[in-house]
Order: structure tokens, then sequence, then C-alpha cells
């Protein structure tokens, strides 16, 4: 039989409930008569019953109370984050793995507790970790659904993922795509990444968070002082280190507001600051109250 990759760390182990079946039948076979064979394998059947469910509840209570001991320090707002991280590592009770073709680690998911309905594994408190080439994704979430055939996973709520090279995802739905390896969601999400914080309804996104494309309503901070928003599809390519607006796009900075149909933002692939700027359609620009209707620009 193979092994599972499942684990369940506040279950008693099975392995070890057959061992005392099994010593216990093998001393019952040496008695001579078959009545007290019969009595004898019962009685001792009993107390390894007593013994199975008595090792279960003591293995469960210790997962409850260290359960409430996380729940109750977090509610109480005395430790760090890093220190709840820690007390919370302790109280998975739930883990699936998956594999790569060269028999790697690539993604897995652990929870403090599972439901199983046919195909879908219901998590609570989910922790799922994505291994990348270059990086890390770390993903929390209050609720997750994990499809078992497809692999895909459907995040609920206060979602916040990390990525080990300074990446941020904060949102309250969203879906991961096992097969194209994409992030999706058409709910309100915020993705940091260095000095560029962008935000927004709908995304798509890979895991590594260096290709973002938001749908509408877009709001972007870069810093130190300028804020650019549009309404329609805004997409940001670190690789290439070029951000592109679409539609009734402003450009606010400090004494000064541009207003056109598309924006081209190239930026420094180093400090991620803009380097130059192109528009495309009309521009209107309000300077100190001024108000002056340019052509196509670029500065």
């Amino acid at each position: 039989m193979r092994p599972s990759k499942k684990s369940f760390n506040c279950h008693s182990e099975p392995r070890e409930a057959g061992r005392r079946i099994l010593t216990i039948r093998s001393f019952v076979g040496l008695t001579s008569s078959p009545l007290l064979r019969m009595t004898g394998r019962m009685t001792f059947l009993t107390i390894s019953l007593l013994m199975i469910i008595l090792s279960s509840f003591v293995a469960m209570s210790g997962c409850s109370k260290k359960e409430n001991t996380y729940r109750a320090a977090k509610k109480s707002g005395t430790m760090s984050q890093k220190e709840l991280f820690e007390m919370k590592k302790e109280v998975y009770s739930f883990r699936v793995e998956g594999f790569a073709d060269n028999r790697k680690v690539q993604w897995g998911l652990e929870g403090e507790s599972a439901n199983v309905v046919l195909d879908k594994i219901n998590i609570t408190n989910l922790k799922a970790v994505y291994y990348g080439e270059d990086m890390t994704l770390t993903i929390f979430a209050d609720k997750a659904i994990f499809d078992k055939k497809t692999q895909d996973i459907e995040l609920l709520k206060n979602i916040v993922g990390k990525t080990s090279d300074g990446g941020e995802l904060v949102a309250d739905y969203a879906k991961w795509d096992a097969k194209t390896e994409k992030i999706t969601t058409d709910s309100y999400v915020i993705v940091r990444r260095q000095n560029i914080t962008c935000k927004g309804r709908g995304l798509v996104a890979k895991p590594h968070l260096k290709h973002v494309i938001f749908e509408r309503e877009v709001e972007v901070d870069i810093a130190p002082d300028k804020k650019i928003t549009c309404n329609g599809f805004f997409e940001l390519n670190h690789a290439e280190s070029v951000a592109i607006f679409n539609d009734n796009v402003k450009i606010t900075d400090k004494d000064s507001e541009t207003f056109t149909d598309k924006l081209t933002v190239y930026l420094d692939p180093e400090t991620n600051k803009v380097l130059s700027v192109i528009t495309e359609g009309s521009v209107r620009v309000v300077h100190r109250g001024n108000v002056e209707n340019i052509g196509e620009m670029s500065f």
C-alpha cells in the first residue's frame, strides 16, 4: 500500500494500535483451552479498544488545548506576528503536498482542520506554500476549498500572500489555478512590491507577483509622490519594468494633475522609480490652477 500524502497530526497512529492488537493476539494464542482463548481474546480486545479510544482522546485534547492557546494569544494582542506564526505552526492538524515531475515538493497545504466532501476538502485557517524556481509564495486564509481532482484552491476571507523576494497580496477572495499557476479574483485586491502599491478590482497574477493585471477601478501609488488612477485595464510587468494604464487615466504629483486616455510608464529596473512616461490620446494638464489641453506627449 502506497503511503498517503496526507498526515493528521492530532489523531492516534493506526500502526501503533495495530501493534497492540497483534501483540495481544499472539499472547492469547499460548492458552490451551478454546473457551479460555475465546474469553481471553474478548477481554484483551476490549482492553485494546479502550486503549485506542483513550489515546485518541488524549491526542485530540492536546491539540485542542494548543488551538485554544493560540486563539487566546492572538486575541490578547500581546504577541508579535512572528511569535504568533511560530505558535500557529504547532497547531496545524491537516497537511497535504503536491510533487513535481522530479519528485520535489512543489506545494503544500496546512490547516487547523479539514472536512472532506467528495472531491472537495474544506480547510480552516489555511497556510499554503508554493515553491517556485527562484522564490517561495506563502498564503494565509481563514478558509479554503481544495479540489483533489484539479488541485485548484479557492481562498476565502482575510487572504494574505507574501513572496520570499518582497511581494505581497491582500484580498478577501481568490482562486489558485494549478494548471496555469495563476492567481485570479474578481474582488478588491492590493498588491505591493518595493515602492509600488497597486489597488483595484479583478486580478490575474503569477505567483511571484511580478506580472499583474488589474481589470478596473485601479489606483497605483508610486513612492515618493505619484498617484495614478484609471478605469480600465492596468498591467504591471516588473520583468520588463513597464506599467500600462488604460481608460480615463489621471496622474497626480506634488503640484499638477494630468488626464489622458492611455499612459505607459517606464521604471528603473533597480529602484522602480519612474524614468519616463508616454501618453496617448487627448491630454489635459492642470498645473497650479492653470489648465492646458495638448496632444500626445512624453516626459
